[in-house]
């Protein structure tokens, strides 16, 4: 019997192609997890992390849809499902960012600030909620933001800080509601990572680095193994202690 702790679950990474998703996606199937990588547009990059899921002995596949459509999404994720037998583990990952001031964004570039944070994950978790609830089991973890629990003002960030914040409280609520099926909800919010494209001053930061997205995916995993059955609605800040 495997001692792996994911052996037998299999998990859906959404933006699961590159850079943070990527590294979840390695992470969680070197714990033996089988993967579904899910992309929008980085058909080649999927393809890769599918091939490298597949040489640690486990199964994957990848799924195109555009999240921002809730049929669309719910379709994709089903039959993913229905292919790999089970769905335990959603991991939010995927999100748009609008680089602009408040009085410079027009309202298209609002709502779709907002439907790149908010919305996206609304749709994936209303896609899985389902089968989740039929095997009495699931884990829900989205990446949220280092500012979200704080209500931070960051004007050239206004709506995505808005949907990210909107997204800790989904999680919040889908934490009390699905806890009677065995279901856990949670967040990650990471910090500045050496991969972001903008970075503040390094004295910002009390840990005195910038973060990797292997720190976020240890997060993430200790939150999707069966064993963190009794932690739910909580957020976790991989930050270095910026913001205590």
């Amino acid at each position: 019997m495997s001692t792996l702790p994911l052996h037998g679950r299999v998990a859906l990474v959404t933006g699961g192609a590159r850079r943070t998703g990527r590294s979840i996606a390695l992470a969680l199937a070197e714990a033996g997890a089988d993967l579904v990588i899910h992309y929008n547009q980085s058909a080649a990059e999927a393809e890769a992390v599918v091939a490298e899921v597949e040489a640690m002995g486990r199964r994957a596949l990848a799924v195109a849809a555009d999240l921002a459509d809730a049929e669309a999404t719910a379709t994709a994720f089903r039959a993913a499902g229905e292919r790999l037998g089970r769905l335990d583990i959603l991991v939010n990952n995927a999100c748009g960012i609008i680089w602009k001031r408040l009085e410079d964004t027009s309202a298209a570039e609002w709502h779709t600030a907002v439907e790149q944070t908010l919305h996206i994950t609304y749709h994936a978790c209303q896609a899985v909620l389902p089968v989740m609830r039929s095997q009495g089991f699931g884990r829900i973890v989205s990446l949220i933001d280092v500012d979200a629990d704080s209500l931070r003002a960051v004007p050239a960030l206004t709506p995505y800080k808005i949907g990210k914040t909107g997204v800790l409280m989904l999680t919040r609520t889908l934490a009390v509601t699905e806890a009677p099926h065995g279901i856990t909800v949670n967040g990650v919010s990471p910090g500045t990572l050496d991969n972001s494209e903008r970075k503040p001053p390094l004295e910002r930061i009390p840990a005195g680095r910038f973060g990797t997205a292997e720190e976020v995916a240890r997060a993430v995993l200790f939150l999707a193994d069966p064993a963190s059955g009794y932690i739910t609605g909580t957020n976790i800040k991989v930050s270095g202690g910026y913001l205590i």
